[in-house]
């Protein structure tokens, strides 16, 4: 028996490391073509190129130092198509000689395909 919600926690690790990295293609490969992210007190990015252009911007500024998203709750729904990940995040940035965070909650739904678990939306809350 296949362990979906491991897969997805898999998949999410992979994206927290590729932001740790500032790999922008390997943050957005996890993402459906027609994504769509509600950034904590920002706008809803339509479209995986909207999320590229978007983390291509962080990365680019000095000060990131990333986000970290971790999951508390995986559902997988049947048939194990769609699941629903509820967890916390925080990012972090570099102001003058202190780490200004930022955090909050997070609700992901997930879509199974050809390419394995992949990001259909998001919405981050701060708080």
């Amino acid at each position: 028996m296949t362990d979906h919600a491991a897969l997805i926690r898999a998949r999410r690790a992979e994206s927290n490391q590729a932001i740790a990295s500032r790999d922008v293609d390997r943050v957005v490969a996890i993402m459906l073509p027609d994504i769509s992210v509600s950034v904590a007190g920002g706008p809803v990015l339509a479209g995986r190129e909207a999320s590229r252009r978007a983390f291509a911007e962080q990365f680019a500024e000095r000060a990131f130092r990333g986000y970290v998203r971790e999951a508390e709750e995986i559902v997988v729904h049947e048939p194990p198509t769609e699941a629903t990940e509820r967890g916390r995040w925080e990012g972090r940035w570099l102001r003058g000689i202190r780490t200004e965070t930022m955090r909050g909650t997070y609700v992901a739904r997930w879509r199974l395909g050809a390419l394995g678990w992949c990001i259909a939306s998001e919405v981050f809350i701060p708080g």
